[in-house]
């Protein structure tokens, strides 16, 4: 009797054994702890998209109402996650013979409400902690209040976020047109208030339409004398120096006379925008000098002329000719001439700046001068104000009002906004975002 209650206190054992691991692998604690994660991260996402487009958005209406701007950034995001599990059992035990060991374990009738129970238990804990950092700082703000490159417009003409006609409604302060002392004979500005608004749109229409892009050439720059092999041999030590230069190379010297003698050139690649020669607009050809046209001729000049986009050199004109002058806007003004437009919309009496898609210019010349072809025009930026019947991209409340940037197809407001986020960046130059964190949130 003895071997028998022997034998099913080990059996009893080794199936108690078995359920524990059993029970524990079958919670998934691992895929828990996964999807958790993943949700985490999405939630992220989500939330740092937002807050850029909020940032965005936000600063539009405080230029609208013509108050101050500031900016703040997520520098750092910390997140911190745990996953505990614990087992048990849980028993009842009925026996008739407790004082030894087989009859602890008696399957006697006596025992009949006797139980084993295992149990397991698993927590996941996970948390967020972020550093909110302003950006109102002098680093961040002298880039913020200079004005665009054309290297810069070189590079977001490479997003492929909408046509031309919105970055450069954005980025183009006014368009000149300049005698060969420098004054102005003829200016268009881009101020959706002004009256003369409608002209600055023509104008910058039939800009794009004659093929106004960006182009990366080659200054060169002469930093010596004509010089023959034998000099620079014997005197190796005044021209190592130019060796150590970046961008500087030997190269035969240009000129008659000039045969077997050499010289030290600097190759400086530099960013202009230009207009494409073509045969619609002859007028602009016989009416501007060449160096408002993309020109091979550029990668051999000392000095080129009329880079367009830079007002402090304007250029020579000569025949007769004028030059043409772009000047670009700051990221503040950008904001700025936003903020024009979304006071307009939101006044007792709205007037919607529409744009035009320049994509459609080389298949429908006509609507190039045609403003009032509503067919192919939509709002460049719109901005509502405590509306709530639409899905919104992004929404702010400010001084007690709520506004929101329908998420609807109905305006070019998505691409504005890959336009200014990608303009910000820009102006995140190194230092602009501090080390230490100005706001810790938990």
């Amino acid at each position: 009797m003895n071997s028998i209650h022997r034998n099913n206190y080990s059996i009893k054992s080794f199936c108690l054994a078995l359920a524990l691991p059993v029970l524990v692998t079958g919670c998934g604690m691992t895929g828990t702890g996964s999807v958790s994660f993943q949700a985490m991260s999405n939630s992220y996402r989500e939330v740092l998209e937002s807050y850029a487009n909020d940032n965005i958005l936000i600063n539009v209406i405080r230029a609208s109402e013509q108050l101050p701007m500031s900016f703040l950034d997520m520098p750092s995001v910390i997140g911190t996650g745990s996953v505990s599990a614990s087992v048990g059992i849980g028993t009842n035990i009925m026996s008739t013979n407790p004082a030894s060991v087989a009859g602890f374990f008696s399957s006697s009738a006596a025992n009949a409400g006797t139980y084993y129970a295992p149990n397991a238990s698993l927590g996941v804990n996970n948390s967020f902690n972020f550093t909110q950092s302003s950006l109102d700082n002098q680093s961040f703000m002298q880039s913020f209040l200079s004005d665009l490159k054309p290297e810069d417009i070189n590079n977001l003409t490479n997003n492929n976020a909408g046509p031309k006609s919105i970055l450069y409604s954005l980025v183009i302060e006014n368009v000149q047109i300049r005698d060969r002392n420098g004054n102005v004979i003829q200016s268009w500005n881009n101020d959706p208030t002004n009256p003369q608004y409608a002209e600055f749109q023509r104008t910058l229409y039939r800009l794009i339409d004659s093929g106004l892009r960006t182009e990366v050439v080659t200054r060169r720059e002469v930093l010596s004398g004509p010089m023959n092999l034998d000099f620079i041999s014997q005197n190796l030590d005044k021209v190592a120096p130019f060796y150590e230069m970046p961008n500087v190379m030997l190269v035969p010297a240009d000129g008659k006379n000039k045969s077997r003698m050499y010289e030290f050139v600097r190759f400086t690649p530099i960013t202009r925008m230009c207009l494409i020669k073509n045969q619609k607009e002859e007028n602009l050809q016989k009416q501007f000098t060449d160096s408002a046209f993309c020109n091979p001729h550029y990668a051999n000049a000392d000095r080129p002329q009329n880079i367009i986009g830079d007002l402090s050199n304007p250029g020579a004109t000569h025949d007769g000719k004028h030059t043409l002058a772009i000047k670009l806007r700051s990221p503040r003004n950008i904001y700025s001439f936003l903020g024009s437009i979304a006071s307009l919309q939101l006044q007792p009496n709205p007037k919607v700046i529409k744009i035009k898609n320049s994509d459609y210019f080389p298949a429908n010349p006509s609507t190039v001068q045609d403003l009032n072809d509503d067919a192919s025009s939509v709002p460049l930026f719109e901005v509502l104000k405590n509306n709530n019947s639409t899905r919104p991209i992004s929404v702010v409340n400010y001084r007690g009002n709520t506004y929101s940037i329908p998420a609807d197809r109905a305006s070019r407001s998505r691409e504005v906004l890959i336009l200014l986020s990608e303009i910000l960046t820009l102006s995140k130059v190194p230092g602009s975002i501090p080390p230490s964190p100005a706001v810790l949130i938990n």
